[in-house]
């Protein structure tokens, strides 16, 4: 009998480098990372995580997830760089520290709601998976 692999929907990976939601990620041989302007993006994430810390004796406090679902595939939030507006349809591309801009080298997705300049992030159908940008 052997282990189904699944092909569709998120994907849980460790965390390396505490990330924010709504960012996109990366993935490097220890987990999930932010991913920056230049960086193969993976995916992105819907909540914060954290590489797991040690804990004291009695210490019953939670802190941020080490482990987190990235998505690949759908529509989620995705937060801005900077103040621009999108159209619906425009591309969406990856920008530094896991945000996202109307410029840039490797594409994310496709805004599917316009989004006003004042609006923090901007709804993006995924359009992974990811190939590196071409030399």
């Amino acid at each position: 009998m052997s282990n189904p692999t699944f092909g569709v929907g998120p994907i849980t990976h460790k965390v390396a480098t505490a990330v924010e939601k709504f960012h996109v990620v990366k993935l490097g041989a220890t987990g999930i990372a932010p991913c920056g302007a230049a960086d193969l993006p993976y995916g992105a994430v819907a909540q914060s995580g954290a590489p797991a810390a040690a804990r004291t004796d009695n210490d019953l406090s939670h802190g941020l997830p080490s482990v987190l679902a990235v998505h690949t595939l759908g529509v989620l939030p995705l937060t801005k760089a900077s103040a621009v507006a999108f159209a619906t349809g425009e591309p969406v591309y990856v920008a530094a520290g896991g945000t996202v801009a109307k410029t840039g080298t490797q594409c994310v997705g496709i805004a599917v709601k316009a989004s006003a300049t004042g609006d923090a992030t901007v709804r993006t159908q995924l359009a992974g998976p990811f190939t590196p940008a071409s030399a």
